[in-house]
């Protein structure tokens, strides 16, 4: 089971990692391992620290969110569904392979580093369109499946996919949060059983959930102010960094 300790460390890397483009599902392989904590004693945990992940979106972009319903965008609800069903179908079908497989250090550095050079290939892209198009949203969607390997974040290839198409970056910010809603709650939601397979003390989940919540809060209000300060790129550099240490680690 995971200690009080180990609960609040997991907690910063959840809320950090979901919205940084760093991968969250490689970096608490990596937390996993330093804190020697078990994986597979803590997926209840981690299911239920996206939640409060989740909520922080909900929060940031309710306005967003009531828009959407109230003006009745139904183009822009449809560009949503086109970018959430290939990953939501792929998840289903793939995720617990492909993560059985590649969920190694060597792998996940490897896939750090490709990821890296993508998120630096962003630092040449140029705003050229005002709105998103549908084949937008489906290129969108089909790159957010390579986020199933350890090491490639979701939100990062939303919002990379999003920027070299050539969206503002306002509409890459939007349209990534919006289609993380349901991205994330729902993966979330297919694991939840395992949430009542956990036996912790009630102050443990009211702290580890807060402490997800507003760090997940102050990450993505401090990721969107880097994005407009055309500073997105500098992920990329972290994320090869990290990648080439994975990979030399693993090597020794």
């Amino acid at each position: 089971m995971v200690t009080f300790l180990q609960s609040v460390v997991l907690s910063f890397v959840q809320g950090i990692t979901e919205w940084f483009p760093i991968s969250s599902s490689g970096h608490l392989v990596i937390f996993n391992q330093l804190l020697g904590v078990n994986p597979d004693n803590v997926l209840g945990f981690t299911v239920y620290l996206h939640f409060a992940s989740v909520l922080g979106v909900i929060i940031l972009f309710w306005r967003d969110i009531v828009n959407l319903v109230a003006r009745k965008q139904y183009n822009y609800m449809l560009a949503i569904l086109l970018a959430i069903v290939p990953p939501a179908i792929a998840g289903i079908y793939l995720k617990d392979t492909i993560e059985k497989i590649f969920s190694n250090f060597f792998s996940m550095g490897v896939f750090f580093c490709i990821f890296g050079v993508l998120a630096y290939s962003t630092k040449y892209a140029r705003e050229r369109k005002g709105k998103i198009s549908n084949g937008d949203a489906g290129t969108i969607g089909i790159a957010q499946i390579f986020s199933l390997f350890p090491g490639i974040s979701r939100s990062g290839m939303a919002i990379s996919s999003g920027l070299i198409l050539g969206l503002k970056k306002e509409q890459a910010i939007k349209f990534s949060f919006l289609i993380a809603i349901p991205l994330v709650f729902g993966a979330a939601l297919v694991d939840s059983a395992s949430i009542m397979e956990m036996d912790l003390p009630f102050y443990t989940y009211l702290t580890s959930f807060t402490i997800t919540l507003f760090v997940s809060l102050l990450t993505i209000h401090y990721l969107i102010k880097l994005i407009k300060n055309d500073k997105f790129y500098l992920f990329g550099i972290y994320n090869i960094i990290l990648g080439a240490i994975l990979i030399l680690w693993s090597l020794l």
